[in-house]
This record gives structure tokens, C-alpha cells and sequence, in this order.
């Protein structure tokens, strides 16, 4: 049971990033400020440029698919494509997100600001999730008989 609420955690992180990355476009510039979006990006949302709301989209689309494969751990989506791999994968990169700053936290702590450090508790948050709940339900990830009882 803790496998799915590990899931239903990580796909509701996955959501909430998916939906501030969309709603970046529509509120401009100092909204990407405001996200530590590198400086080309923020100079792109003031111009009106393409790149800023394209990558905002892709960006959002890829955290979509992330809770999509969540969703589908906790058995709430029955046919996805390569369901352990795609959750052994995504659970890897976010929990690398995550542990990203410890270096600098060790080496140069005044590198890092508040919000680098709680962006990154939120990667290994949802990391640690699918993680867990891949490894608690892996014997149902790998069944043919995709039913859940949830």
C-alpha cells in the first residue's frame, strides 16, 4: 500500500512542476525570474522570443510524462510502454537532481541560495517517491495482470 502513496506523492510533485513550467509563458518575464530560469531565458521572455515558452512547454511535458509513469506505478494507468525502466530511470535522473548541490554545499555554501536548496529537496522528494514505490511494488510493475484493487 505505501507503494502507491509513494507513487500518488512523486506524480502529484511531477504535476505541480509540470504546471509551473506552463503557466510560465502566460505570466511573463519576471515569473521566470522568479523560477532561477537562466538569464538567456528570462531575456527571451521579455523579448518575446520563441526559446523561453518553447522550453517552458517541453519542460512541462517532460514532468507530465514523469507523473503519467507514476500514475502508472500506483496503477492508476494500466498500459504504458516500458513502466520499470522509464521509474528506474526518472527515479534516478531526480534523485541526481536532487543530491546536484551537496558539493556545494560542502565546497562554496555561498553559491547556493534558499531556493537552489529547496528546488533540489523537491527533485529528491519526488526521486526518493518513485523510488520507493518502485521498489515496493515492483512485482506488480512486472505483471501481466495490470488490475489494481486501489
Amino acid at each position: 500500500m505505501i507503494g502507491r502513496y509513494a507513487f500518488l506523492f512523486g506524480a502529484g510533485i511531477w504535476l505541480f512542476g509540470a504546471l509551473i513550467h506552463w503557466v510560465a509563458p502566460l505570466l511573463g518575464a519576471d515569473w521566470y525570474a522568479f523560477l532561477h530560469s537562466p538569464k538567456w531565458v528570462v531575456d527571451s521572455a521579455r523579448n518575446h522570443t520563441w526559446q523561453a515558452p518553447l522550453g517552458a512547454v517541453v519542460i512541462g511535458s517532460l514532468m507530465l510524462t514523469c507523473a503519467l509513469y507514476a500514475l502508472a506505478g500506483a496503477g492508476m494507468i494500466l498500459c504504458i510502454p516500458l513502466r520499470k525502466t522509464a521509474l528506474v530511470i526518472i527515479s534516478t535522473i531526480a534523485i541526481g537532481r536532487g543530491l546536484l548541490p551537496v558539493p556545494w554545499l560542502i565546497s562554496t555554501p555561498e553559491r547556493l541560495s534558499s531556493f537552489d536548496i529547496i528546488g533540489s529537496l523537491i527533485w529528491l522528494l519526488a526521486g526518493l517517491s518513485l523510488l520507493l514505490g518502485t521498489i515496493s511494488r515492483w512485482a506488480f510493475l512486472g505483471s501481466a495482470d495490470q488490475t489494481s484493487n486501489f
